[in-house]
């Protein structure tokens, strides 16, 4: 318990649950490394369903975007790499606050976006 209350005291740059929508999944992240700087980001995303089931078979594509405009965006796809865990590299090529959007088609057709702020990246 006093790890959690220490976490939730301490700013995070990864990302956090979206919360299950409405057909129950659950998409979850983590970035590393922490604290985030100009370069490679490792980008591991969690897909759960609706009986905390792992959600495999998707493809899981990841867009990096600056948080004001006038910077191109930066793209990677994210592989399988166990049950429901998808790994990708995003290079991030700016230091400042970035927008990780997770492109998600599940293996049925289903396709969602999921929203999560990279806060304070550091120039190198």
């Amino acid at each position: 318990m006093v790890l959690s209350a220490g976490l939730l005291a301490t700013p995070l740059v990864s990302c956090r649950p979206s919360g299950k929508d409405a057909g129950g999944l659950l998409i979850a992240c983590d970035v590393t490394p922490q604290p985030l700087r100009v370069g490679p980001a490792a980008i591991t995303v969690r897909i759960e369903g609706t009986r905390s089931e792992p959600g495999t078979g998707a493809h899981v594509s990841l867009e990096g975007d600056m948080s004001h405009p006038g910077m191109a965006p930066v793209f990677s796809e994210a592989r399988e790499v166990a049950p429901g865990k998808y790994r990708g590299v995003l290079t991030l090529s700016m230091g400042g606050d970035w927008v990780l959007l997770v492109h998600v088609t599940l293996s049925g057709g289903r396709t969602l976006v999921r929203t999560f702020p990279l806060n304070g990246v550091a120039a190198s």
